[in-house]
């Protein structure tokens, strides 16, 4: 009875024994008596992106003066700013008061010296039948050598002064088509394709030769001007990247650059960023209203 007592109890303490190695192992999955280390790392400024926000109109950066070809009334002005306008189409009209005086006063001029050459073609043609009478005459020894010399100097003279009356018609004649020709090209046409950036006459205002009338500028490129915060100064410079958001659409984005920085003196001094962009889609037309992003990392 003894024996089987102490097999037993040796049997209860194996048993135990390995239930506590078991559990040992099983917690050392879990619990590692290593200490962790911490350490603490500075924050990379230069990763972190710094953003510059600004609003501004469209502009042209081609931008030509169409003038007026003469001096004269405009005539009734169709458009307005911002009107998409084709190279070569007509604008407007001048009606030349004093192109159209200087036309009756040089056909007038051009009557009388036509009708001035149609009489010294007479004389001519009359002095050249009293020539040719005279030559007869003097071979038949019925007038003197005297009376010979005499119609052909007459001859001379009439054949001179049909000459230059021909010349003064000639001269006349041109100067005619010269006016005219005026009149048909005092139109103002638009040097290229684009839009009316500005107007600077009404219609029916007297305009002179070369004065400016209206100003178109072309669709591509854009550029729009927008005021730099002193404060953010530091992180705009030429070249820096922006994105450009008319209201117009506002779904669209259309990538720019910053291509010149100017300051402005006022009541303060103030920098002006001026931001080019393509419009190859000719989806903007100057004059829009548009917000600019500027972004500049730190370290750029």
């Amino acid at each position: 009875m003894k024996q089987w007592l102490l097999i037993i109890l040796a049997m209860g303490a194996l048993i135990i024994g390995y239930r506590q190695l078991i559990m040992e192992k099983f917690l050392g999955w879990f619990v590692t008596h290593d200490a962790i280390r911490v350490m603490a790392a500075p924050v990379n400024k230069a990763s972190i992106p710094h953003v510059v926000r600004g609003r501004g109109q469209l502009q042209a950066v081609e931008v030509v003066d169409v003038v007026s070809p003469v001096a004269g009334q405009l005539s009734k002005v169709k458009l307005k700013v911002g009107d998409k306008v084709a190279k070569g189409q007509i604008l407007a009209t001048v009606r030349s008061g004093e192109l159209l005086q200087r036309v009756e006063k040089i056909t007038a001029a051009l009557e009388a010296a036509t009708a001035d050459l149609r009489q010294k073609e007479s004389r001519l043609a009359d002095a050249e039948k009293a020539l040719e009478r005279a030559h007869e005459l003097h071979s038949r020894d019925l007038i003197p050598a005297r009376d010979l010399k005499e119609a052909e100097a007459a001859r001379d003279t009439a054949g001179a002064q049909q000459a230059l009356t021909h010349a003064q018609v000639a001269e006349q004649q041109a100067a005619l088509e010269q006016t005219r020709y005026l009149l048909t090209i005092a139109k103002l046409v638009a040097p290229l394709s684009g839009v009316v950036t500005r107007i600077l006459a009404e219609s029916g205002a007297d305009v002179q030769t070369s004065m400016p009338v209206f100003s178109v500028g072309a669709m591509e490129p854009l550029k729009v001007m927008i005021e730099i915060p002193e404060t953010d100064l530091a992180f705009v410079r030429n070249g820096v990247a922006a994105q450009v958001r008319a209201d117009a659409l506002p779904n669209r984005v259309f990538e720019g650059r910053v291509t010149l920085l100017q300051s402005q003196l006022g009541k303060t001094q103030t920098v002006v960023a001026e931001v080019e962009l393509s419009n190859r889609d000719r989806l903007l037309v100057p004059g829009m209203n548009v917000e600019v992003t500027l972004v500049q990392k730190n370290g750029q």
